[in-house]
């Protein structure tokens, strides 16, 4: 026995993740509080203020449709995520593996039967909000399911995906259209926030690249054959919304007052400078993340332009807060830190 040799553990990939916490007290681990972590609370942001979009242009309504629409957008947004973890495990077990151990904890079958109870919410609360809004949520669980699951799986290809993922802030604001009962599929700032929404849609799929590489799978970024590519396509294809932008304000579709959103060029310039410094799936996650605080504020800002009122402003503060809760406590499934890949690059 050669005591003097030090015996080396072989690098475990999936570490048990850490119980999310609240200050100092732990969230404990039962099916409830980890369904709601795969829902990824964070992202609900983006249909809630859509729908609010659409409700706001078609001049509101009663108080208890505005809170239904709000809620119904979080649920089904909450049952996208969910679905998709579900469907992901492949790609999860090297991009996120965290999450692969959350959806194991409550089993998958739990994790699905949690979305079907939540899609049957939401088709439930929209009795409430009238035929028209029904036949949208329809379309929206439709493209919900198929985002992820076969035989469509458009998030299986590049373009269909991001078509798909787009849907989040499109089909989220003719819902709100859809309230007042009215679907005016020309209105531009539809056309403008969905678009937006369709170019971010390539900045999430950066730090999974060298993972999606590995499974084979096909988005915005595999389709090149190197990173530094992937981050100058996404760059530059973030910065088309602002010429359909101007292009709108010019031809007189909309207001000059939407040019308020430009001011966001300058954040978009330091997330693209952050994004071709990156040197890890770390740090492009990093900037991931000050790029959906990037996205929410187009969608807000609109929100804001649209509605220059107190009430708008006291939304916008809101969303922010609640963005920030969820990253302070730690009760998105995705996960900015990827220690596993420090273990591997050390091993």
């Amino acid at each position: 026995m050669a005591s003097g040799k030090n015996t080396k553990k072989p690098f475990e990939p999936f570490g048990a993740p850490q119980l999310p916490t609240f200050g100092t007290a732990p969230i404990f681990n039962h099916t409830l509080p980890i369904v709601f972590r795969l829902s990824r609370p964070r992202t609900w942001v983006f249909p809630g203020a859509s729908f609010l979009l659409g409700y706001t242009i078609t001049g509101g309504g009663a108080f208890y449709q505005l809170l239904v629409g709000l809620a119904i957008a979080c649920i089904v947004t909450g049952a996208t995520n969910i679905v998709n973890t579900y469907a992901d495990v492949k790609e999860d077990s090297i991009n996120q593996p965290s999450r692969v151990l959350w959806i194991g904890r409550v089993g998958p079958r739990t994790a699905l039967s949690s979305a079907i109870i939540l899609y049957g919410l939401a088709a439930a609360f929209s009795v409430y909000l009238g035929l028209l809004y029904m036949l949208v949520l329809g379309l929206g669980v439709f493209n919900s399911l198929f985002y992820s699951l076969p035989p469509l799986r458009f998030k299986a290809r590049p373009v269909p995906s991001l078509i798909s993922f787009s849907g989040a802030v499109g089909l989220a604001f003719l819902s709100g259209l859809a309230v007042n009962g009215s679907l005016n599929l020309l209105n531009p700032v539809l056309w403008l926030t969905t678009y937006f929404m369709f170019t971010y849609g390539t900045v999430k799929n950066l730090p999974d690249y060298a993972g999606d590489k590995k499974t084979g799978t096909r988005t915005s970024a595999t389709i090149f054959t190197s990173m530094k590519s992937a981050v100058l396509f996404s760059g530059v294809l973030l910065a088309t919304p602002y010429v359909l932008l101007v292009t709108l304000v010019a031809t007189g579709f909309l207001s000059p007052v939407y040019l308020a959103d430009a001011v966001l060029i300058i954040f978009l310039f330091s997330i693209f400078r952050k994004m071709r410094r990156a040197r890890t799936s770390e740090d492009l996650e990093k900037a991931h993340t000050l790029g959906f605080f990037y996205a929410i504020s187009f969608l807000l800002l609109t929100l804001v332009a649209t509605s220059p009122t107190l009430q708008s402003l006291t939304i916008t503060v809101g969303a922010f807060v609640w963005t920030l809760l969820v990253s302070r406590i730690h009760v998105d499934s995705r996960v900015e830190a990827r220690d596993w890949e420090k273990g591997r690059t050390k091993n």
